[in-house]
């Protein structure tokens, strides 16, 4: 029988509910001050003693008495009668109350002259000008940066109490492999509690990762009992979904409570919250981006709630880009990458899903869509948490449309010219649409090449508009197939294809039409896959016997080939953004032969 979730929480009931389940602790611990970084105060640190501890010179020069200097200029110097020689950070003499630097004296044998008189006090450093002993330097609550080392150690503080959070990670899956271990088919690495552990440590907690436990209830069982003796709060990693394999929830509510399971959150709902023996332990979902939401909005919060802050994210107004729909009643958590196209920033969004990580990889930032909203209107200003510092947006440059090596790598090159390039999936077609609305630095392409193609997917969209086009990759495209193709029979042989409007359907469309064949007898010609590798696989595999490919792929499938045309990919962007330095050097970069001869000794790698 299949299971279902118990319920599916909203957020904010369910961050209500672990709050009132786990009260704040009041765990310490006392780390040495080299180890303290990110750590986060449990106590208010006093400085020891004084800094400095006695009145002392600020510069190199002469100790004075202030009350012999009046008078003295350039043009009318002094002689020092009652002086002593002090170098920067010496304990200024008694009876002394200024120092004169050296640079406004000179020495007539022997005799040092001023040509400033010297106010009381004058570059001196007063006993506690930094700090006074029993003066607060950090309060409770403060994360320790890199930079207050220096201080607290100045100010004789060596050993610190910061707050104590320990967390135990267990990943289990039948499927999982460690890293460094090379997956086999049906295999994953185990990845999630590696990102768990870097999360929860930069807010301060201390972490334990645990080997992989295969699914099964008494292994996780008895791992979860080992955890639990050690940890404050223990993760399990997978296993809290619904599906035969899933036990985390039977095994968590065999030994305690279930707060919930399931919440009302994109990507990450099938979460799970329980209470053992009094401790939480939080079922965290396998699919790394759906893991990612539950660690930042869930066990980021328990952190938080206990006394280790969240960590600080920029956050950003700016327009949307294009129309983000969500389902009602779902907080829904999108990657985006923003970009400041002519003085307005704009987000576009990333592909969304649970295991997209790459979406995320490519992201600088993301958005929330609260579940009481169905999405945001194209234009709408939008709020934005950057997951970069705020100061990279002025250096990212977005291209919108197609996504393959060849963009990725010109994103490569342009680092050297100090630009981040985004590259954010969309069809030819809506790589056209935001080049027309001007919410994009470039935009990427393919196009057929036929006599229409340009005319029909490009300029009738943009007209009027100046363009500039650099070609940056040329493919042919051909028939993949296990075996001959008897065109006077089509019934006889399945099709795999591609979307509409994509240079694979039109090129298979005119051949079909040269051999008089009608689409709607071919079989497969409805079944449609994303990318020209899932074809090839498709064919491959056994799973059709033919459709339309890249040559290079059919080669590394083993299928025979039958070239059809070429596709050639270009990169798009208005003249009036030319002048922009990041869009000069995006073009700069696409046009250079060093991008050819990287694309080239690419090519050869790949082959090889």
């Amino acid at each position: 029988m299949s299971r279902r979730y118990l319920n599916l929480t909203p957020l904010p009931e369910a961050l209500a509910a672990m709050r009132r389940a786990f009260p704040p602790s009041d765990h310490v611990e006392t780390v040495p001050l080299c180890l303290a970084v990110g750590r986060v105060t449990a106590e208010p640190l006093y400085a020891e003693y004084s800094v400095p501890e006695v009145e002392i010179a600020k510069f190199d020069g002469y100790a004075v008495k202030s009350r012999d200097t009046p008078g003295a200029q350039d043009q009318r110097p002094l002689p020092l009668r009652e002086y002593a020689r002090i170098n920067t950070g010496e304990i200024l003499p008694p009876s002394f109350d200024a120092v004169v630097m050296v640079e406004d004296t000179w020495d007539d044998g022997g005799t040092p002259w001023i040509r400033k008189s010297a106010a009381p006090w004058q570059n001196v450093r007063h006993a506690g000008e930094d700090i006074r002993a029993g003066e607060l330097a950090l309060p409770k609550g403060h994360r320790i940066r890199p930079f207050d080392l220096g201080a607290l150690a100045t100010y004789g503080i060596t050993r610190l109490a910061v707050r104590s959070v320990r967390i135990g990670i267990i990943p289990t899956g039948n499927d999982l492999v460690p890293l460094g271990v090379v997956p086999a088919p049906g295999q994953t690495i185990e990845t999630n509690t590696l990102m768990a552990e870097a999360y929860l440590t930069r807010m301060g907690a201390t972490c334990r990762r645990y080997e992989i436990v295969p699914d099964d209830p008494d292994l996780i069982r008895s791992a979860l009992e080992t955890a639990l003796d050690a940890n404050d709060l223990v993760i399990l990693s997978a296993g809290s979904s619904a599906g035969s394999r899933d036990f985390s929830r039977d095994v968590v509510g065999a030994l305690g409570e279930v707060i919930f399971h399931g919440i009302a959150v994109r990507p990450g709902k099938p979460v799970l919250l329980a209470s053992v023996g009094g401790k939480p332990v939080l079922g965290m979902p396998g699919y790394p981006v759906a893991a990612q939401t539950i660690l930042r909005e869930v066990a980021g919060s328990l952190l938080a709630w206990w006394g280790l802050p969240a960590l600080p994210e920029g956050e950003l107004d700016v327009r949307l880009s294009r129309r983000l729909a969500s389902d009602l009643g779902f907080d829904e958590f999108v990657p985006v990458s923003v970009g400041r196209v002519n003085g307005t920033c704009f987000a576009t969004p990333h592909p969304r899903g649970g295991g997209i990580q790459m979406a995320v990889v490519r992201a600088n930032g993301y958005i929330h869509i609260p579940a009481e909203r169905e999405g945001f209107e194209a234009g709408e200003e939008v709020r934005v948490r950057l997951t970069v510092s705020p100061a990279e947006i002025a250096c990212t440059l977005i291209c919108v449309g197609v996504r393959d090596p060849t963009i990725t790598e010109l994103g490569n090159c342009l680092a050297d010219a100090g630009y981040l390039l985004h590259c954010c999936k969309a069809s030819t077609m809506g790589a056209v649409l935001a080049l027309r609305a001007k919410t994009c630095h470039a935009a990427s392409i393919s196009l057929p090449e036929t006599e229409a193609a340009w005319n029909d997917q490009v300029l009738r969209y943009l007209p009027g508009v100046d363009l500039l086009r650099v070609q940056v990759a040329r493919t042919e495209l051909g028939l993949a197939s296990a075996g001959d193709l008897d065109a006077g029979n089509p019934a006889s042989f399945r099709f795999i294809n591609q979307p509409k409007g994509t240079a694979a359907r039109v090129f298979l469309d005119a051949w079909l039409a040269r051999e008089g064949i009608d689409a709607g007898i071919v079989t497969g010609y409805g079944h449609e896959v994303r990318t020209p590798a899932a074809v090839a696989a498709a064919v491959g595999n056994g799973f059709a016997d033919a459709g339309v490919c890249p040559a290079a792929m059919a080669r590394e499938a083993g299928l025979r080939f039958t070239p059809l045309g070429y596709e050639t990919r270009y990169l798009l962007v208005r003249k009036e953004l030319a002048a922009d330095e990041g869009v000069a050097s995006l073009v700069r970069a696409a046009r250079s032969p060093e991008f050819e001869e990287h694309l080239r000794s690419r090519e050869k790698c790949r082959a090889g």
